[in-house]
């Protein structure tokens, strides 16, 4: 009885604008000019006070934030010194999982951030977008990159997501307290692309399931160097 019940509800939760917004997240296709890319993890979350902007205070294209939000961004071209292509990747309760596209580091409440040495960071995962008890989010990022050869399934249900390139994944638990299936999605970060995929499961890699149990505490650091490889693995 207690299994059909969560099933139910997470088959409602499907149709929520919380998880559209994870759908509705579009492909960002990026030309090549560097072999890599720097992914960030700002260290504290934002939240609706918070003046996110892209660019400069003076003209800088303001970033809305949605409740306590996780912020990830991801410079495409760590050499250049001007605009050049850059992601933000914002990730809340209320608004699911948005990509932003981008053309300078970001500014946030008037000061520039994610620049310079001041920039590195050690970030535990998970993180919690709540305090305990709260309705929240779990973001898990997976500590080290994905290759084309490696298999990665969401859960029983085999849908398989498609490496074609180095990737960093970040699986996001859109409802953490559930035990069988609910909505979750998948955060694939390369030099070439950055894209959502959505899931009901927990990711296997290679038939091991991971981000799952006391062994998903895992430490990355900031900024996180992406590496391209160019392999179609049809």
């Amino acid at each position: 009885m207690k299994k059909t019940i969560l099933t139910i509800f997470a088959l409602l939760f499907l149709s929520t604008p919380l998880f559209l917004a994870a759908q509705e997240s579009v492909v960002s296709e990026n030309a090549v000019t560097e072999d890599y890319c720097h992914v960030y993890f700002y260290p504290h979350l934002l939240n609706s006070e918070d003046r996110l902007q892209d660019g400069p205070v003076s003209y800088g294209t303001p970033i809305r934030i949605e409740g306590s939000t996780f912020l990830i961004w991801v410079d495409l071209e760590p050499e250049m010194r001007f605009v050049h292509r850059t992601l933000y990747l914002l990730l809340s309760k209320e608004g699911g999982v948005r990509i932003v596209k981008g053309e300078w580091w970001p500014v946030l409440n008037g000061k520039q951030i994610l620049y310079g040495e001041e920039s590195a960071y050690a970030v535990l995962s998970p993180i919690n977008t709540a305090g305990a008890g709260q309705d929240n989010i779990g973001i898990f990022i997976y500590p080290q990159e994905l290759y084309p050869y490696d298999r990665l399934v969401d859960g029983p249900s085999g849908t398989r997501f498609k490496i074609v390139d180095n990737t960093l994944l970040i699986w996001v638990d859109m409802l953490p307290r559930a035990f069988f299936t609910h909505p979750t999605a998948y955060i694939l970060i390369s030099k070439e692309y950055t894209r959502v995929e959505k899931g009901g499961w927990w990711p296997e890699l290679n038939g091991r399931r991971i981000l799952f149990g006391d062994l998903n505490k895992t430490g990355i650091i900031s900024p996180f160097v992406l590496r391209a490889q160019h392999i179609d693995n049809k």
